[in-house]
């Protein structure tokens, strides 16, 4: 079920807006001062900078994909699992840890309240702010309960007073540090604690600048989304940063610290330090500030509410949470099930940890998911950029990697700032491991449907087996004819199979309806192995995902070799397209692509080469075709300038000396080039098949350009076969994770 599309923009700018402003300027600050001294201006600018890199991506992505869950809805259709499941999962206790934060904030400021008020409560002071904060988390699940039109409403009153209060602080406390210049004392020594004190203050605060997420969580529910989406993120940024740094110098300039520095008068304080600040300018600032306090962690409390019940319901539709997740109101059309589950986590949190550790886990947390979301853009650019529409992040690729790495470094300075939060941390991912591999991914896959499967012929296991993707029906005739010499080679069986995709929303067993057309051509297959006395077996498979079919083919047939169709090969930086890549990337066996031009026999073989484990995939899987077909393979080696002729003649002399079958079936060729792709093309004219080995060109350059072998399979005037070896479980997986 769709949620209410009921906020906007206006009341999404207001959502972010008030989820950075409760962190940043009224619980945060005063522990960052003290960590960082005056720098902690340089560390809230660095941080928005920081931030904006990682926001470009929620802007795309958001505007494009605007649904419930955000970031984990994002990582899930775009890296490999439990990737996803992982980001949803860090997500919502992000959200959850950051939002006990807030609650923990208001049950500071209420207790200056009571104290302003000389009103005695029956609990002593700290118990009596963890009921205060127990109480406002309830409220505020009931409002979120109500509507998300009920949320925005709340969130909108209370984010303007708010920054109505701070405005006001700013321009006393100006007067006040430019009527007294003394005052800009407080400022030197600036740098007291070092770039180690600013870095420590940016892993800190980061949490402070996670509004833009907020945003993306409510996209199901906001207007005109594509628009609305990158406009509130980027608006968000743009009035919360200014008033960070404003209101953290005037901190510092108004304060009395009574023989202290200004900086640690205010780490000191802690939660309640701009209070603090505030009552140094007189006893009615220190009451305003006791408000806007109060109304800053409220409205930071209600926005996160609203998102980490958003994830965790998004979870909960995908089957990766049990089923109260999912639960929509009948009457409100909102999460209930989602927002009662959060706010029991809030509540254990805010009663069992102290506020530091509260703020480390939550940043810790945050940086992990956007590490991951930004990882998710670059792929999702590469392998399906129709997707994306609208806002498009500049630069591309520099902002996402540039967010990977800045936010890689303050993980590493908040492990040594708070290693009992970064251990927390760890606990709640193992988790998330046991979670989703006890629970989640056999829910899902029971309650999606298992994959409907039309088989024949069940062979009998031979040593080697290998296994051919259809697409397309005009590719069966060359695939069988290139699987049949390589079978031959291998004494091996051939299993076909073909995928019927559906949309996600279709039930699996409408598929059968489609499975007899499919038959007849596999059948052709069939014939042609037996006239080759090669053993084939066939299935037709109905999937939501092609290459989940054919990949579920692979593991039940316990595959050595996958040889896949190139299909519609047509976008730049895919290797190659939606279905292929990760079958590449994904198929516990060797795997090759191939284009083939000519339905004649291949005896003229071309294998450009330069070392490495593909390249030797090449060189095997071409010895076993002109073997078969009594041809001929030349390896070619292509060389930027004479500096490279040594080590192109020792890696073909290894190869040549590797080569199992006679030395006339081989020959080589070195070339003198700068235009790789030109000269390969040029060469292959020459041939009926040109072999190579998948890229492993470096991150930057396969985002911007595409490969070599992608190129190829594109544009080579002969016919072509993209190989990759298998690396094993480990190694697959991170080669996926990082790009592919």
């Amino acid at each position: 079920m769709k949620l209410s599309r009921d906020l906007s923009l206006f009341s999404v700018t207001m959502i972010g807006v008030g989820a950075m402003i409760g962190a940043g300027i009224f619980v945060l600050t005063g522990i960052a001062s003290g960590v960082a001294g005056p720098a902690i201006l340089i560390a809230f600018l660095l941080n928005g900078l920081v931030a904006l890199f990682t926001a470009s991506a929620y802007a795309e992505l958001g505007g494009s994909i605007p649904e419930a869950g955000g970031g984990y809805l994002w990582v899930k259709q775009s890296l490999p699992q439990p990737t996803g499941f992982l980001s949803g999962w860090m997500s919502w206790m992000a959200h959850s840890v950051a939002c006990s934060l807030y609650a923990v904030g208001f049950g500071a400021y209420f207790g200056e309240v009571l104290l302003q008020l000389e009103i005695h409560p029956f609990l002593p002071p700290e118990p009596m702010k963890k009921v205060l904060a127990v109480m406002i988390v309830i409220l505020f699940s009931y409002i979120n309960y109500r509507g998300a039109k009920e949320t925005g409403r709340a969130g909108n009153i209370v984010t303007i007073l708010k920054v109505l209060i701070l405005f006001v602080f700013a321009f006393i406390g100006l007067r006040l540090i430019f009527q007294e210049p003394g005052r800009f004392q407080h400022f030197s020594p600036f740098f007291v604690k070092g770039f180690h004190g600013i870095a420590t203050a940016m892993g800190l605060t980061y949490v402070a600048f996670e509004g833009y997420e907020i945003i993306a969580q409510s996209g199901e529910e906001i207007k005109d989304p594509e628009k609305n989406i990158p406009r509130a993120i980027f608006l968000s940024l743009l009035i919360v940063v200014p008033i960070y740094i404003l209101i953290a110098f005037v901190a510092l300039g108004v304060v009395n610290p009574g023989g202290m520095t200004a900086w640690d008068f205010l780490g000191a304080q802690k939660e309640t330090a701009l209070v603090g600040a505030a009552r140094d300018i007189s006893q009615w600032a220190g009451v305003i500030l006791v408000i806007g306090g109060l109304f800053s962690t409220v409205s930071a409390l209600n926005a996160t509410i609203y998102s980490s019940s958003r994830v965790s319901f998004a979870m909960g539709r995908d089957y990766n949470l049990p089923r109260i997740f999912s639960n929509v109101h009948s009457r409100f059309k909102t999460p209930s099930g989602s927002i009662f589950v959060s706010s029991c986590l809030v509540i254990v949190m805010l009663v069992s940890l102290p506020i530091e550790d509260i703020a480390s886990s939550a940043d810790i947390m945050f940086l992990f998911l956007f590490i991951f979301v930004n990882v998710a853009l670059i792929h999702i650019r590469r392998k399906s950029p129709t997707m994306l529409k609208g806002y498009k992040s500049p630069f591309f690729p520099l902002f996402p990697v540039l967010g990977i790495l800045t936010q890689v470094i303050l993980v590493i300075v908040m492990f040594f700032y708070s290693p009992k939060s970064f251990i927390i941390s760890l606990v709640w991912i193992g988790v998330g491991f046991s979670i989703y591999y006890s629970y989640s991914r056999l829910k899902e896959k029971k309650e999606v449907g298992p994959e409907v499967v039309l088989a024949e012929k069940q062979l009998s296991r031979k040593d080697f087996r290998l296994v051919i993707g259809i697409e397309e029906e005009k590719e069966l005739l060359p695939l069988m004819n290139l699987a049949i010499s390589m079978a031959k080679e291998k004494d091996a069986e051939i299993s076909l199979t073909h995928v019927i995709s559906l949309p996600p929303q279709t039930p699996l067993t409408v598929g059968r309806h489609f499975m007899g057309s499919k038959k007849m051509f596999l059948e052709t297959a069939s014939r042609i192995g037996e006239k080759n006395k090669i053993p084939v077996s066939f299935d037709v498979r109905v999937s939501h995902r092609i290459y989940q079919g054919i990949l579920d083919s692979v593991r039940e047939n316990k595959a050595d070799l996958l040889l896949l169709g190139s299909g519609k090969v047509k976008l730049r930086g895919k290797i190659l397209g939606s279905v292929l890549d990760p079958l590449l990337q994904e198929a516990p066996c060797d795997a090759g692509v191939a284009r083939i031009e000519s339905k004649n026999r291949i005896k003229k073989v071309l294998v450009p080469t330069a070392g490495g484990p593909n390249a030797k995939v090449a060189i095997e899987w071409g010895g076993w075709i002109v073997s078969q077909n009594k041809g001929k393979m030349t390896l070619l080696f292509i060389i930027r300038d004479e500096a490279g002729r040594t080590r192109a003649e020792e890696v073909l002399e290894a190869a040549k000396k590797d080569f199992p079958y006679e030395k006339k079936m081989l020959d080589h060729k070195i070339i003198l080039s700068r235009n790789t792709l030109k000269t390969l093309s040029e060469e292959s004219s020459g041939y009926d098949l040109t072999l190579i080995g998948a890229s492993r060109e470096g991150l930057w350059k396969r985002i911007r350009f595409g490969t070599i072998p992608e190129k190829l399979l594109r544009t080579c005037p002969v016919s072509v076969l993209v190989v990759r070896k298998y690396e094993g479980a480990v190694l697959s997986w991170l080669r996926r994770f990082i790009a592919g």
